[in-house]
């Protein structure tokens, strides 16, 4: 039996909620990090960009940002974290979703709180590859590659 598509349903930097679900149809590249690994894996997040800049690919494929802000769920570091995510996400140019209660640690998705985590998931919603921590040359071609071949 197949893997049921993922889903999840999140604040969003811009405004309102988010939903995994609503992804469906496109190729998703998930990055789930707290404050203190967001720049884990800038390498990938910047060969990702390039790998954006042909237009067909980026109708095809979302990036996602999940900020795991479960240590800052109680008054007032809420509003001053969701203050300070309104800021960086037009500064990088992509909506960063918030993540309050560690809902992406949990199941169906189980990833590693206090890492970096990157998942790529299907256009039907479902788990491709993950992975987490600092990734090198080789994983980093692992992510890139799993996009390409969901593409073909």
């Amino acid at each position: 039996m197949a893997n049921p598509p993922l889903d999840f349903e999140l604040e969003s930097s811009s405004g309102g909620t988010r939903s995994l679900q609503a992804l469906r149809g496109r190729v998703v590249v998930l990055f789930w990090e707290d404050r203190e690994r967001q720049r884990q894996n800038t390498a990938l997040k910047r060969e990702l960009g390039r790998f954006a800049g042909d237009p067909t690919i980026t109708r095809a494929v979302s990036v996602v940002a999940v900020a795991d802000l479960s240590a800052y769920d109680f008054a007032p570091a809420r509003g001053i974290s969701r203050a300070a995510i309104g800021l960086i996400a037009p500064a990088v140019g992509i909506e960063i979703l918030l993540d309050w209660r560690q809902t992406l640690g949990s199941p169906p998705f189980s990833l590693n709180a206090g890492r970096s985590n990157v998942m790529v998931i299907d256009s039907a919603g479902r788990e491709v590859l993950r992975r987490e921590g600092q990734l090198d040359a080789t994983q980093r071609a692992e992510i890139i590659d799993a996009v390409r071949v969901l593409l073909a």
